[in-house]
């Protein structure tokens, strides 16, 4: 234990709790991205500024304090930085994280036997992007499971990815469905409040589970693969999987994060690519198979101070499947693709009104 360790531990009667006591980003419950930043939200922010100056004997007003592990600072509202220089992040990861739950994760999800009437194993959620390209191909040729590519169509996919993807879909001996959704009305909503409210990304993966996870209910299919490199929980255990229940079914779906029970590497991934000779489509942002990202990260990184995509790129880091400095090049270049964007969003609101009107 450190001096400043002991000091506020010999103090702890009379120090708030937040002070005397250690706790992960989740426990805070607040919003990311500067989203719903409110009066209870500034006070956890001022708190967590408190506690690593305190910790660190840096001033973060001054100057944003950055974990020595992960991308993870200051700035960030749930995030404090230890004695040790570590954030909250990666200290719960490390305390939680046992590769043996892992191990039994990827055992039960094998050996879970298929719903009545499903044709296939699993569900493979398909982007047409890198990780979720490697999840396909593992899930096929690694473990030997019958799939299903199902790709959700946010309307910002380019034509090119989605035929991409069916040539490594015809490839592998799997059907590709293709799913739509209309995101374009809620990133027009976002913009017009200069995404205070929201970030398209995240709306996009809430409509992308609710979508796959209907069409799984609707062909009794009890299992959902995802591209995901990292946790699906990190308390009070590191895990790879999420359990839900269908309510009017009651059957259970377990969606299943593949590249991270699996603990692949950004190396693992390309040279898995490389293997089967396929590669992604280049897309500027941090995406390879959605132009969204790229559009709005210069509109969101002026209002937050930071990239919207520093939270995402910090996790691969922390389970090792990212290191730090091709993280921060991966952040380093952004463009103002405004005008592009706003041209975009526009023609996808006038495509989705003439489907109304020729209805």
């Amino acid at each position: 234990m450190t001096t400043q360790n002991t000091f506020i531990h010999s103090l702890g009667f009379i120090l708030p709790r937040f002070l005397r006591e250690d706790y992960s980003p989740y426990q805070c419950h607040v919003a990311v991205n500067g989203i719903n930043y409110n009066l209870r939200t500034r006070r956890i922010h001022l708190q967590n500024q408190i506690k690593t100056w305190i910790n660190t004997g840096k001033n973060p007003f001054l100057k944003p304090v950055e974990c020595k592990t992960c991308l993870f600072d200051t700035r960030i509202p749930n995030i404090y930085i230890g004695a040790d220089g570590i954030c909250n992040m990666c200290m719960t990861y490390k305390k939680n994280f046992k590769q043996e739950i892992l191990d039994s994760e990827l055992e039960t999800f094998l050996n879970t036997p298929r719903e009545e009437g499903a044709k296939v194993d699993a569900v493979v959620g398909f982007s047409g992007g890198k990780d979720s390209a490697v999840s396909l191909i593992t899930a096929r040729q690694k473990l030997g499971l019958e799939v299903t590519a199902v790709l959700v169509q946010n309307g910002f996919i380019p034509e090119q990815v989605i035929e991409n993807g069916r040539k490594l879909c015809d490839k592998l001996g799997v059907e590709l469905v293709v799913l739509n959704i209309d995101l374009a009305p809620y990133v027009k909503d976002m913009m017009e409040h200069k995404f205070k409210n929201g970030y398209p990304c995240y709306k996009c993966g809430d409509m992308f589970y609710k979508e796959i996870q209907n069409y799984c209910i609707e062909h009794h299919i009890n299992r959902i693969i995802m591209g995901r490199n990292w946790w699906h929980w990190i308390e009070p255990e590191v895990r790879s999987t999420k359990w839900l229940t269908d309510e009017k079914t009651g059957m259970k779906l377990q969606i299943f994060s593949l590249p991270f029970v699996l603990q692949l590497t950004e190396k693992d991934i390309y040279r898995i690519l490389d293997e089967v000779g396929w590669s992604t489509v280049k897309i500027h942002g941090n995406s390879t198979n959605c132009v969204l990202p790229g559009l709005v990260e210069y509109m969101v990184s002026k209002r937050l101070g930071y990239h919207p995509e520093l939270q995402l790129l910090s996790r691969e880091v922390i389970t090792g499947f990212l290191d730090k400095e091709e993280a921060k090049h991966q952040l380093s270049d952004i463009k103002d693709n405004t005008a592009t964007l706003e041209k975009l969003v526009n023609k996808k609101l006038e495509e989705i009104e003439n489907r109304k009107v020729n209805k």
